[in-house]
């Protein structure tokens, strides 16, 4: 019988040593309510042998890297519980971010020393893929009338396939999304509000597969993040964008109701080249952003 490619399963479980396999520890696991998923089992290289035999053609290759790297989507949602941590936050946590439990929310700071990794199970219809010690990066994506969400790609270590079947999932800590637009969505630039059709921010985290004599490990090395603003363009004195070339100003966007609520804001976000769009012919501004430092902040209310 066709094995279906609909049948998968994606579960995680924050990790307390560094590639001990977290789920068969029987450590806190969360199912993935997920779209998009996309795994490459066999990432790295092979190395063809390249003997000097008198013979014309290819040489036989041997694997010298191994690992895993996953993909996938999650909402861009708060927890359904006041100043409750969301359900992704531990993958967060293993993208350089660390969560303080505030008086009236979470927040998700940069945390250029973290070091948590995560363990994933990845079930495909008979098969599972495991990988431990897994480090990874995220993008968020808000765009009007649609959900907004965060894109993690994670890389761990290889772990030998074997078969299992799906497991029972439970999906209730994730909450439904609610759809970028006037209802629930605010933002701020510099300040004064403006009419966002969307929002791309991009940690961009350096995530390398490392592997010596004795060691082997994901490591986060260095971050740059960016990202892109299209809104509406108001008139030339209420914003001029081509004179901002460049400056630094606060931003903030936030969606949601109470308990599911979201926000990204940063006081230094830097402005980059404006250019002309067209939203249904509407004219738009579209500018390349770069926020600076560690300051923004990713919060759940």
């Amino acid at each position: 019988m066709a094995r279906k490619f609909a049948k998968k399963a994606l579960v995680f479980a924050k990790e307390l040593t560094y590639g001990v396999d977290a789920i068969a520890a029987t450590e806190p696991s969360v199912a993935v309510l997920g779209r998009e998923v996309k795994i490459t089992p066999l990432a790295g290289e092979n190395t063809a042998l390249e003997y000097d035999d008198g013979n014309l053609g290819n040489s036989a290759e041997i694997e010298t890297e191994t690992y895993v790297t996953l993909e996938f989507g999650v909402d861009w949602a708060g927890s359904g519980t006041a100043v409750t941590p969301a359900a992704y936050d531990k993958l967060l946590g293993a993208c350089l971010r660390k969560a303080t439990v505030k008086a009236d929310s979470v927040e998700q700071a940069i945390d250029e020393d973290g070091a948590d990794s995560i363990t994933f199970y990845f079930y495909m219809d008979g098969t599972l893929h495991a990988l431990v010690g897994a480090r990874g990066s995220f993008k968020l994506e808000a765009k009007a009338k649609e959900f907004p969400k965060i894109m993690f790609t994670f890389t761990g270590l290889f772990v030998p396939v074997t078969s299992a079947v799906l497991p029972a999932t439970d999906f209730s800590a994730w909450q439904t999304p609610l759809k970028v637009g006037a209802a629930n969505s605010a933002c701020t630039l510099g300040g004064s509000a403006i009419k966002l059709i969307s929002f791309e921010y991009d940690q961009a985290n350096d995530v390398i597969h490392q592997e010596y004599v004795g060691h082997e490990e994901v490591l986060i090395t260095d971050y740059a993040p960016s990202g892109k603003l299209v809104f509406e363009a108001a008139s030339l004195i209420s914003f001029d964008p081509f004179a901002a070339n460049t400056h630094v100003v606060t931003f903030e966007l936030s969606h949601g109701v109470a308990t599911n609520q979201v926000l990204w804001k940063t006081a230094q976000l830097q402005l980059g080249r404006a250019e002309y769009g067209d939203q249904d012919g509407t004219l738009t501004y579209e500018l390349p952003i770069r926020p600076l430092s560690n300051v923004d902040l990713l919060i759940s209310k």
